[in-house]
């Protein structure tokens, strides 16, 4: 993986591999970021990242909407950024899932927006599904996000921040499971998949140029 690159374009520029990049966009001071050409083609910026259980996703409110973990390893790019790219420019969305047979399934949105603070980061936008992992996402629409600190029942009994809905359909930020379990779980999961938990999840986000 290559050093910071500094470039501070509003998005990740073109590239090979995986590397890491300043951007700037509108509303917030410059920060780093995850890009990714290994798993999809070139210019995705990685939002979520779940590799092996060396971060912990049971989080505050705050540190979800400042963002945390490491960008080598285990991390969520935070809520504020998340709000300012989306609202910037139209972005679409994918997500990569690996199981514990290391079969990879992919889930791929349109486009993918999520409101602000003041409405609790909610995921007002997403656009149609396209993928073989199945839609695990849609029924999330509108949503708004929540953290065990905030006393929302889903987030305290999953034990992590997402954008819970009766429960839900799917949760990239539940606790790593080391071993199979029922599914009765508060590990990561996409339940158009499997419910056993998720041995590798990514998110990634990119702008659409018309």
């Amino acid at each position: 993986m290559c050093g910071v690159d500094k470039i501070f374009a509003a998005s990740c520029s073109p590239g090979m591999g995986s590397y890491i990049q300043d951007i700037k966009v509108p509303g917030i001071n410059t920060f780093p970021v995850l890009c990714d050409s290994i798993l999809a083609d070139s210019g995705w910026t990685v939002i979520l990242r779940r590799l092996d259980g060396s971060v912990n996703f049971n989080r505050s409110w705050i540190e979800y909407r400042r963002g945390f973990g490491d960008l080598h390893s285990e991390f969520f790019i935070g809520l504020e950024k998340l709000h300012r790219m989306t609202n910037w420019h139209t972005h679409e969305l994918i997500i990569y899932l690996k199981d514990e047979d290391n079969e990879v399934r992919h889930a791929q949105y349109s486009e993918f927006r999520i409101d602000n603070a003041a409405a609790s980061y909610a995921l007002s936008v997403l656009g149609a599904y396209s993928g073989n992992a199945g839609d695990s996402l849609s029924t999330h629409i509108n949503a708004t996000f929540s953290t065990p600190d905030t006393n929302e029942e889903c987030a305290m009994a999953y034990k992590s921040g997402w954008w819970f809905h009766k429960c839900m359909d799917s949760n990239l930020n539940g606790v790593y499971e080391s071993n199979e379990v029922d599914a009765d779980i508060t590990g990561i999961v996409w339940s158009s998949w499997q419910m056993k938990p998720i041995k590798f999840a990514q998110m990634m986000i990119r702008p659409i140029y018309n």
